[in-house]
């Protein structure tokens, strides 16, 4: 392990990373995570901020209706090529069968578990190699946060390991990126990992335990901003500015279209709607008198409606049915 001064290992980056070329088949407009898990936005970061794409987390399960409206005025500016972090229980099947009928090109980049998922990125984003690679913990916050900065200052990429052992997702990405030096980021990781890698004749450098970051000199100046920088945030300034008249419109749209649908149903039909859909959207027929009060030869034509509608859909179950809504409607 070595430890010297910070300044010495950010030009020991800068050198290294001189030889890590990068190589991407595919441009991205946007990448997409679950909105209910950190790590794996942390670990987008990097590579968001190599291709200059944003990151938008979404409900695992399904897209809401103000991420569709975003995603409608997104592809509506040409942006369509959009790549999704995860494997399927992190992003559904659903929301990416969404994605492709709103007219986005998907691709997706995913492990068993989100170390997997950071060693395929890694590979993906960094197909000839990189001599310098940021190991952090799979589970710990902190660890990734502070890695993902680092991964984006000196444009390495982002591995995850277990706690006290290195994960084998890590260990086959360092071996394929050809790495030579590995940087341990935070508190997350156990030392055996350390001398694993050492073992293995790698270099390693901790950041957070043995290498302190360089002093920062207050000052009463705003430090200088490149004009890439100052581009491109003005270019999302001025992307917001054009998009939220688009938003709001296909907001207000969508509002009115759901008034206009709701319009069809009766207060009795939309009151066993209702009732369905705060039992998770199934129910037995026979228990719906109780639930609403209506009688039963009431509920059976209100049911048998609703399916001539297309509302909802009965299976046979012993004696009864049991009603399902096929098409959920949001009834305040």
């Amino acid at each position: 392990m070595k430890r010297i001064p910070s300044l010495i290992i950010g030009l020991l980056l800068i050198l290294a990373t001189w030889h890590s070329v990068l190589a991407i088949n595919d441009n991205y407009d946007l990448i997409i995570v679950r909105n209910d898990d950190l790590i794996d936005y942390l670990i987008s970061l990097p590579y968001s901020h190599l291709i200059n794409a944003p990151i938008l987390p979404v409900n695992p399960k399904e897209l809401d209706p103000v991420t569709k409206a975003q995603l409608y005025s997104y592809i509506q500016l040409g942006r369509d090529k959009v790549l999704i972090i995860g494997n399927t229980n992190a992003v559904s099947l659903d929301v990416e069968k969404e994605l492709r009928d709103m007219g986005f090109s998907v691709t997706r980049i995913g492990g068993a578990d989100r170390a997997e998922t950071a060693e395929k990125l890694a590979l993906h984003f960094y197909q000839n190699g990189s001599k310098v690679v940021i190991l952090a913990s799979a589970w710990d916050y902190g660890s990734t946060l502070a890695a993902a900065e680092f991964a984006m200052e000196y444009k390495c990429p982002i591995l995850l390991t277990w706690e006290n052992q290195l994960s084998p997702s890590a260990l086959r990405g360092i071996e394929k990126l050809n790495a030579k030096i590995v940087i341990l980021v935070g508190f997350g990781i156990n030392e055996t990992i350390e001398k694993t890698l050492e073992g293995m004749g790698y270099e390693t450098y901790w950041i957070g335990r043995d290498i302190e970051p360089p002093p920062i000199e207050t000052t009463t100046s705003s430090p200088p901003q490149s004009s890439g920088s100052k581009s491109f945030f003005l270019g999302m300034i001025v992307t917001l500015i054009i998009l939220a008249p688009v938003i709001l419109y296909l907001w207000r749209r969508r509002s009115e279209r759901m008034s206009e649908f709701l319009e069809q149903f009766n207060e009795k039909e939309l009151a066993v709607l209702k009732a369905i859909m705060e039992r998770g959207g199934e129910v037995k027929q026979e228990d719906l008198p109780r639930i609403v009060g209506y009688s039963r030869p009431t509920i059976s034509r209100i049911v048998q409606d609703l399916e001539k509608k297309g509302i909802v859909e009965r299976e046979k179950s012993g004696k009864t049915f049991i009603v399902r809504v096929i098409k959920k409607i949001k009834i305040d």
